[in-house]
């Protein structure tokens, strides 16, 4: 009994080896993949556009590294250049995420931990919107921020304070699996409900909050849609591009183009090597169990 088991327990075992090397097999041939792109687009835009046209995997014969300087001068739409660009997308990509992860973290924070008519309602519509796409909803959604004076300004930003994302369900569960022992001990010595939230409750949140700005920073950095409809005087790095595209095809200068992407992927590239365990691991969901 004990021998079979023992045979059991070792099958099971080297069956879950065999699955932990396929998907760690997955994932390493979808990092090689990403990589690869980024390290292909580094090394186009150091060559000649004849040079990317009639051999696209090859290295260059010679490494022309002044078209990475050439983009600063070169990368110009709408009267804007690389560095107003860079400032737009650092002001809505910054400012506009952390307005709504804080107003987000807030929303949900009180609806889970005060309990007031209506204070599952929130979790229900989210839930909708999520699994429910309301399409059609764009036009409303642009005169709605014309009206209000939203549109070529920066401060649309105000538009992100909306706290309806699905960033909403995963602060929802943080502050669920979160005892009320802290806020119970911070009202007897006289801390009020303020107090409790700012000193106690955020502070406990920074690490699932910086995960969640983190990821949502990189997807606003590079998207170009919203920006293109909402902001169309005040370009972004990715709308640069994304106009910068057309012209650079009809110059015969995918050099530049392909120099152009890579620079703007570098602080995207940074930030995830800098904070990739922020992102990718567990967060806490407390150090007291409810």
């Amino acid at each position: 009994m004990k021998l079979m088991l023992f045979k059991n327990f070792e099958r099971k075992s080297r069956l879950e080896i065999i699955l932990h090397c396929c998907v760690s097999l997955v994932f390493l041939i979808f990092a090689v993949s990403y990589v690869y792109i980024l390290f292909w687009t580094f090394m186009s835009g150091a060559k000649t556009h004849a040079e990317i046209v009639m051999n696209p995997f090859s290295l260059p014969k010679k490494w022309i590294w002044e078209h990475f300087v050439e983009v600063f001068r070169v990368l110009n739409v709408g009267g804007h250049n690389f560095f107003e660009m860079t400032f737009n997308s650092a002001w809505f990509s910054i400012v506009g995420v952390f307005i709504n992860q804080f107003t987000t973290i807030t929303f949900a924070y009180c609806c889970t931990k005060y309990k007031f008519p209506g204070s599952g309602l929130p979790y229900a519509i989210i839930l909708i919107m999520t699994t429910l796409p309301i399409y059609g909803a764009g036009g409303a959604t642009y005169k709605l921020y014309r009206s209000l004076g939203l549109v070529n300004t920066y401060w649309h930003v105000i538009a992100s304070a909306s706290g309806f994302s699905i960033m909403f369900l995963y602060y929802r569960a943080f502050f669920k699996n979160l005892s009320r022992a802290y806020a119970e001990a911070a009202m007897i010595d006289g801390a009020g409900h303020f107090k409790i939230y700012f000193r106690i409750m955020l502070p406990q949140a920074r690490p699932i909050f910086g995960a969640l700005f983190l990821t949502q920073w990189l997807s606003v950095w590079n998207s170009y849609e919203s920006a293109m409809i909402y902001l169309p005087d005040l370009p972004t790095l990715p709308v640069g591009i994304y106009q910068f595209y057309t012209e650079m095809m009809y110059r015969a200068r995918f050099d530049i183009l392909f120099a152009a992407c890579f620079i703007v992927a570098i602080p995207a590239l940074i930030l995830f090597v800098v904070f990739n365990k922020v992102i990718t691991t567990n967060v806490s969901l407390g150090g007291i169990k409810g």
